[in-house]
């Protein structure tokens, strides 16, 4: 089966999750094509993103004359689905009717290479993309939602449900969320399909810690607001204040907020206490994340409503067997549950530093027990294998 997947941006550092989604697909046997919206900018790339990059095609090398000829070509082979496509667009806003334009090219393209079905990410321009391109060409398209996409950007979410084949949620809370916010909706369009983790490739063959180097508190984020990351230093400055004197916090990440994150941090006195580690591949983050005693994410609701869905650094980190601390914010309660890591409220050091310490003066014994629930959480139903094949049942089953 061909299956084309629209991203906004491919490949991306942040979005590993979709990386390895394709990356399995392909071990299953699907032929997967890759169109990006845009090229990355980012300066790191994961090793099998940049082996994927032959597989995708970018919008910059398509001319006006190639873009015309496509709608000529559509408008004369099926004049009524073509010109129901033109009206949707034209009469939604100036946004849709530009997508339109950009679209019948890739029509046209999909359709001279037999793809059978069209699959976006995020329920933003290039699920957008996705809907026009299946109205213009017929081939049947679906899309995963996030988080920001619900929550800050929602665009034609109701239009881009009713016209797909189905809609992937990635949480039981986002898959409620539409429910409620978008009435009429046909629920049984709406699939719960986790995120995966190779839990191959996320096994901890023993501690990568070095047993003279501080209690090490680990996190992985992108440095926006919605990550938590101040109230984390907030946290280890009470820690240091109550004497707790032999740890440090290390943050794998950049973003727009560094920046303002490193004067908190050195305003806060921890200068001695936080690295600033910047942006790493996923076999470093890995090797970063098995030296940790505990990973911290403390996900808070941005000031503009910007939300967390699940972080995947979560999944790597419970599949590594560390003790993990995070919120209880979004679709996270559904993963970090049963003993298996530590939740507290959003926006409290106060009690993040408590939970920090708890891990703190846990006995090697309960910091393995709580390791290894969390892998069993993330074998039993966050699997990669197992997840991505109800994904690929789902494409196989809109082939008529």
């Amino acid at each position: 089966m061909k299956v084309a997947y629209f991203l906004d941006v491919f490949p991306k550092l942040s979005e590993t999750f979709i990386l390895n989604e394709i990356i399995e697909l392909k071990k299953l046997g699907l032929d997967i094509i890759i169109f990006s919206l845009a090229r990355p900018d980012e300066e790191v790339m994961h090793q099998e993103a940049a082996q994927l990059l032959k597989d995708t095609h970018y919008p910059d090398n398509i001319t006006l004359s190639e873009r015309v000829y496509a709608h000529l070509n559509l408008l004369i082979h099926n004049p009524l689905r073509y010109l129901k496509a033109f009206w949707f667009a034209y009469s939604r806003d100036a946004a849709a009717f530009s997508k339109f334009k950009r679209a019948a090219h890739y029509a046209l393209e999909l359709k001279k290479v037999g793809v059978e079905h069209i699959h976006a990410h995020f329920a933003a321009a290039a699920s957008e993309y996705a809907m026009l391109i299946s109205m213009i060409s017929g081939i049947p398209y679906s899309f995963t939602v996030h988080a920001y996409d619900l929550f800050i950007k929602p665009r034609l979410i109701r239009e881009k449900a009713h016209f797909s084949e189905f809609v992937v949620s990635k949480t039981d809370f986002n898959r409620r969320f539409i429910r409620e916010r978008y009435a009429g909706v046909d629920e049984s369009k709406l699939h719960l399909v986790h995120l995966g983790i190779n839990t191959e490739k996320f096994a901890l063959a023993g501690s990568c810690r070095d047993k003279e180097t501080p209690f090490t508190i680990l996190s992985v984020a992108r440095l926006i607001e919605k990550k938590g990351l101040r109230y984390l230093f907030e946290a280890c400055s009470i820690l240091d204040k109550q004497g707790l004197s032999n740890f440090i916090c290390k943050i794998i990440g950049d973003g727009p907020l560094k920046n303002d994150l490193e004067d908190l941090a050195w305003g806060l006195g921890l200068k001695h206490r936080v690295e600033f580690l910047g942006s790493l591949t996923i076999d470093e983050v890995i090797f970063k994340l098995g030296g940790a005693d505990v990973f911290v994410l403390p996900c808070v609701v941005a000031k503009d409503g910007d939300i967390d869905g699940m972080p995947n650094v979560l999944l790597e980190a419970m599949a590594l067997e560390r003790p993990v601390i995070s919120t209880y914010v979004s679709g996270i309660p559904e993963l970090i549950r049963d003993g298996a890591g530590i939740l507290v409220p959003p926006e409290d050091p106060e009690t993040l530093a408590q939970a920090i310490n708890k891990i703190y003066l846990m006995t090697p014994e309960s910091k393995k027990e709580m390791g290894q629930k969390g892998r069993e959480i993330i074998e039993r139903e966050f699997n990669i294998v197992q997840e991505t094949k109800k994904l690929q049942n789902l494409f196989l089953a809109t082939i008529k």
